[in-house]
C-alpha cells in the first residue's frame, strides 16, 4: 500500500508552533512529538511492506497555519495514494482528559480508522472513531484519509508513558495496516 503520512500542524518562520501545546500542564508540544513519532511509523510501516512518503512542513518558513494545507495537499495530489495519516495529539484545558480517537470522513476511511483504533486503544483509553466533516485533511485528499488523535498532550501521565513508548505506538499503529 501507499501511504501519504503527514505532521499534523508547524513551526511558523516567527518561531511559534501552530499545534497544542500542554508543557504548562505536565505534558509536552504536539507537533514536536508526532514529528519524532512519524519516523518511527515510517519505519514500522515500511517494515510491513508498505511504501511511504512522510511529510513534515518546512519549519520557519510559513507565516500562517493555512500555508500548512496547500503544502501538504499538494503532495497527496501529485501522487496516487491509497492512504493518508495525520498524526496530532488532543488537548483540553480538564488536565485529566485521556485517550485516543481516530477521525475520518468517508467510509473507506472509517475501515482503516476502525482497525487502526482498535490496536491504538490497548495503549490508551478507548475514547473511540469519529466521523469529522470539517477538516481538510479529511475532506480534501484523494485518497481515504484518518487523522489519528494518538493520546492528549496536557494529560502528564498519558505524556509520560506515550514519550517512553513512541516505537510501541508506532507498531501498534503499523500492526493495524
Amino acid at each position: 500500500m501507499r501511504i501519504l503520512l503527514t505532521v499534523g500542524h508547524s513551526k511558523l518562520k516567527n518561531g511559534s508552533y501552530t499545534s497544542a501545546d500542554g508543557t504548562e500542564m505536565g505534558g509536552g508540544n504536539e507537533y514536536k512529538f508526532c514529528k519524532s513519532l512519524s519516523t518511527y511509523l515510517k519505519k514500522e510501516l515500511q517494515a510491513k511492506g508498505h511504501e511511504v512518503d512522510r511529510v513534515v512542513c518546512p519549519e520557519d518558513v510559513f507565516t500562517k497555519s493555512t500555508e500548512e494545507k496547500q503544502y501538504k495537499l499538494a503532495i497527496e495530489k501529485a501522487t496516487n495514494y491509497d492512504l493518508t495519516i495525520e498524526l496530532h495529539l488532543n488537548a483540553s484545558s480538564n488536565i485529566n482528559a485521556e485517550g485516543c480517537e481516530v477521525l475520518y470522513k468517508t467510509a473507506n476511511g472509517k475501515k482503516y480508522a476502525d482497525k487502526i483504533q482498535k490496536k491504538l486503544a490497548t495503549l490508551f483509553k478507548d475514547r473511540g472513531v469519529k466521523q469529522r466533516n470539517d477538516l481538510y485533511i479529511l475532506n480534501q485528499t484523494r485518497s481515504p484519509a484518518v487523522l489519528i488523535e494518538v493520546f492528549f498532550c496536557t494529560n502528564k501521565k498519558e505524556w509520560k508513558y506515550a514519550k517512553a513508548n513512541k516505537k510501541k505506538i508506532a507498531k501498534v499503529i503499523a500492526k493495524a495496516l
